[in-house]
This record gives C-alpha cells, structure tokens and sequence, in this order.
C-alpha cells in the first residue's frame, strides 16, 4: 500500500576524469535554473556567488520560498504565472543573472514518488545545494553511507554541481536523503545518522544506492538500502547503550556521588529504540512474559532521576538489571551483530563517556 507523504518547509570506476575533483561552480555569473514540476509548477533553484540577488528577483516576482533557497510558482492562474515570469525574465536581466531551463525531473518530485512507495509515513524537507551557505550541503556531508558507496563517492567531490537535495524522515526517525548524480542523474540515496555520535563507531554503515529510475531506486531502498540502515541502527544503539551501562556500573561502585541525570538521558536515547526492535522481532518464546519484561524495561530505563542517595543506588541497579536483560535479548536475535563488552569492565575503545548529542569531534568537516 503507498505511504502517506507530508511536506515541510525544507570493476571500472564509474565517476568521469572531467569531474574528478571538487570545483566551485563553472562561471562566476549568478544563475536561476528553472524546472518544471507537475506538483509544485515551476521550481526555481538560485545558485552563485550572488543567489541573494537571485533571490531577490524570485521574491519580487512573487515566487514563493517554499524550501530552504527553492522557490515555486504555482500554474493554476495561467495570466497569473505568465506576468511572473516576464517579471521575473525582466528583474534577471537588469540583475545581470542567468536565468537556465533544465528539463530534468524536480528531485522533490523523484523524492515525493519514493516515498510514496516505502511503507510507513515520511515527512519530506528540500534544500538547495547550489547556495554560497547551505545547510543542506552540510546535512549531506554528514550521511551515514558506505565509504565506497555511491552517494558518499559523489558528495566527496561533486556536492558543488549537485543541484538540490530532499531529506525523508520517516515516522520512526529513520531519515533518508535523496539527490541525484550531476553527469548522468541517476538518483542517489543513502541514509542520515540519527545521533552525530554515530559516525565515530565501528559498526556497517548503511548501503547507499544510485539507480536510473524511481521505481529501480524504491526496490533497491527496500532490498537494500533500509535493511542496512536497520542493522547499523542496531549496531550504534546497542555500543551506545553498553557504553552507558558501564557508566551506570562504574557510578554505582564509585565512591563519588553519581550524575543522574547525563545517564537518564543517555539511557532515553538508546533504550526505547532497542526495545522497539524487540517489540518488532517476534514472536519470542514464552512471548507473553518476554512483552512483559520489556515493558518493565521500557519503565525503568526511561524513569525520572531520583533525587535522594537511597533511591539513587536502587535506580542504578534496576538500570544494570534491565539494561543487562535489553542487551541479552537483542544478541540473542543476532549473536553477531556486536562484539560484547561486560558492563563490570572498562567502557568500548572509542565511545564517548557522555550522553548523545555532544560533540565527539569525528564528524565529517562541513
């Protein structure tokens, strides 16, 4: 069944000589492309040292900034349009803009269409990657791809010709990006780390894919692609998790008084994702009690802090108590899928003592 879509306001060496190395844009001249989009009308991308310009023709043509640095012209009201467009083509002129026709596919389009096709709802954020400044850019430098992968082996060089990019989050916070190859466009796909701390483990990344059409890039994303993101989703949350038990551990026979609350919300990242998987891979034997114990876990590891000495020390060992249950359950699905480290020992090389969300300093330079 099609998924629901939502919009928000957002062997041989297959990469040619003639792009080989990351360039700023072919000419200086400021330049509007405009596409045609069956859903939005005419899409207007600005790009160059002088988009504010550009950006400013757009706007006094009443073309509206639907997405970061894209704007739209919709084509109900043909008279309507029409006046837009000679305002527009009159502005760039005086501007000194370029103003380029591309007659390829809108990528919010080709995004639209994949999304409509994976399972689940995905809400669908644009961005502009020919813009001086673009988060968008730097969003995808920060994919969570096979080094070797197409999408990353494109970003390491291109990311200046690629024209724009669209971000799908899905319901349960997977997110992916969709763009496309500038020489021959086929359509790239990969995946985005929830936590910026993922890119630093030891873990398979997630499978990026390219292909030449939609419904080849939906069976590659579905065959592929999210089996992959789901492994390495897997793989990070239990190495954070683990992580934080030894933290637990390590608090609860020290002698100095323990910071809860860094803990708690360490365990909040990581202990619902693991226990949703749980959820999700059943049946378990004697399943009724295994549901049981999860939902006790899911109580416990995500509880409030306490704020008296007692209750601190019986807070502590229900975490390394269900925290000790979670992990078991979780290798028990996949012997495999992570090396195990006792939480009475030191914590994993590499994983930072602290909860998710600071800066470990490993990510991808913008």
């Amino acid at each position: 069944m099609p998924a629901a879509v939502r919009h928000r306001a957002a062997g041989t060496n297959p990469y040619p000589a003639d792009l080989s190395t990351e360039a700023p844009l072919t000419s200086a001249t400021t330049t509007i492309t405009l596409q045609l989009s069956p859903e939005d009308g005419i899409v207007a991308l600005p790009a160059g040292p002088g988009s504010d310009w550009a950006r400013a023709a757009l706007d006094l043509a009443r073309f509206e900034e639907s997405h970061e640095g894209i704007h739209v012209l919709p084509l109900t009201d043909p008279t309507t349009a029409q006046t837009a467009i000679d305002t527009l083509f009159g502005n760039t002129s005086r501007f000194g803009i370029s103003v380029n026709i591309s007659r390829q596919p809108f990528i919010g389009d080709t995004a639209s269409r994949i999304a409509r096709a994976l399972a689940g709802t995905w809400e669908i954020e644009l961005g502009n990657l020919q813009l001086p400044a673009s988060d968008a850019r730097n969003r995808l430098h920060r994919a969570w791809s096979d080094a070797d992968g197409p999408l990353p082996a494109t970003t390491r060089s291109y990311s200046r010709q690629m024209p724009a990019a669209a971000f799908l989050t899905h319901e349960d916070g997977r997110v992916l990006v969709v763009t496309e190859r500038p020489w021959d466009h086929q359509v790239l796909v990969g995946a985005i780390a929830p936590h910026t701390d993922f890119l630093a483990l030891d873990v398979r990344q997630p499978i990026s894919i390219a292909a030449s059409t939609v419904p080849a890039a939906v069976d590659k994303v579905s065959r592929t692609l999210l089996p992959s993101y789901d492994r390495a989703l897997v793989q990070a949350h239990l190495q954070m998790f683990d992580a934080t038990l030894t933290r637990v551990h390590a608090a609860r026979h020290g002698a100095e008084h323990p910071e809860m609350l860094p803990l708690a919300i360490s365990l909040r990242a990581h202990a619902p994702y693991l226990i949703r998987h749980l959820h999700a891979s059943g049946p378990w034997p004697s399943s009724a009690q295994s549901a049981a114990a999860l939902d006790r876990a899911s109580q416990a590891l995500t509880a409030d802090p306490p704020a008296d000495d007692r209750s601190t020390a019986e807070m502590l060992d229900r975490w390394l108590d269900h925290g000790s249950r979670v992990t078991e359950m979780v290798r028990s699905l996949d012997p495999h899928i992570a090396v195990h480290t006792p939480h009475r020992t030191t914590a994993p090389p590499g994983l930072p003592p602290r909860p998710p969300g600071t800066s470990t300093g490993s990510s991808p330079a913008r």
